[in-house]
């Protein structure tokens, strides 16, 4: 898995040794939010540079194409993402993660060049670790097999999920809904963690994410499980995380 081979050689600090605090109460949405994204296409092309570990997803009037996507080389200490099939029906982009709470428009958006192709600042990784914690079931090579990789992000992103979902449930109260897979079809016969599941669930009204955080942050965690299936997490222990 590209991110994990990333995340191991820029040494992303673990949860703990980043610091990393945030209530697990979704931050208030502004009304008055104008989105950068214009679409929602069904494949994010995305990479990680390296310099900053700032993910990137192709955007702009240079953005590189679904057909040149397959070969293209980011260059030295950039990364492709793995490819990341969305599961959700809308998104609204707010800001790029540096940007400051009250930026207003293009101001708003951080653009990056990479080979000449224009990308927009989606993300930035603040820290990673593995459940179970202390697993050594995330490495270079991806997940094994009875574990999830779990990465703190800041994005802010406003993410809606229509008609069904994949759930991933823990067993002290966490849960994740199933945001994107590699393969474009979402899968339950994955090996989770003791006392995780997945099911799939109708929704009876529009699921809509907002991020976490306070003083302008807005954090994530992503979780990624064997199959390359990624979840944002919803449903958190306590008060606080971590």
């Amino acid at each position: 898995m590209v991110l994990l081979l990333v995340l191991s050689c820029f040494k992303i600090p673990s949860i703990e040794g980043s610091g990393v605090v945030f209530p697990t109460t979704p931050i208030l949405w502004p009304s008055s939010v104008s989105c950068l994204n214009q679409d929602n296409p069904s494949l994010a092309k995305e990479v990680v540079v390296g310099a900053t570990m700032t993910v990137v997803v192709a955007a702009g009037d240079l953005a590189i194409s679904d057909a040149d996507w397959p070969d293209f080389d980011p260059g030295l200490t950039n990364l492709k993402n793995n490819d990341r099939n969305l599961l959700f029906g809308e998104s609204c982009f707010w800001r790029s993660p540096n940007a400051p709470e009250s930026c207003q428009g293009e101001a708003c958006r951080t653009m990056v060049e990479i080979k000449e192709t224009s990308w927009l600042e989606l993300a930035q990784v603040v820290a990673s670790d593995c459940v179970p914690a202390g697993s050594k079931g995330c490495s270079n090579d991806g997940v094994s097999p009875g574990a999830l990789a779990l990465t703190v992000i800041k994005k802010c992103q406003e993410v809606v999920f229509s008609g069904s979902a994949w759930f991933l449930t823990g067993p002290s109260g966490e849960r994740a809904v199933m945001h994107a897979t590699e393969s474009g079809v979402p899968s339950g016969d994955v090996d989770l963690p003791p006392g995780w599941t997945l099911a799939q669930e109708t929704l009876t009204e529009d699921l809509v994410l907002h991020p976490y955080g306070n003083e302008g942050d807005c954090y994530y965690n992503i979780l990624r499980d064997e199959l390359v299936q990624t979840y944002h997490q919803i449903g958190f222990v306590g008060p606080s995380f971590p």
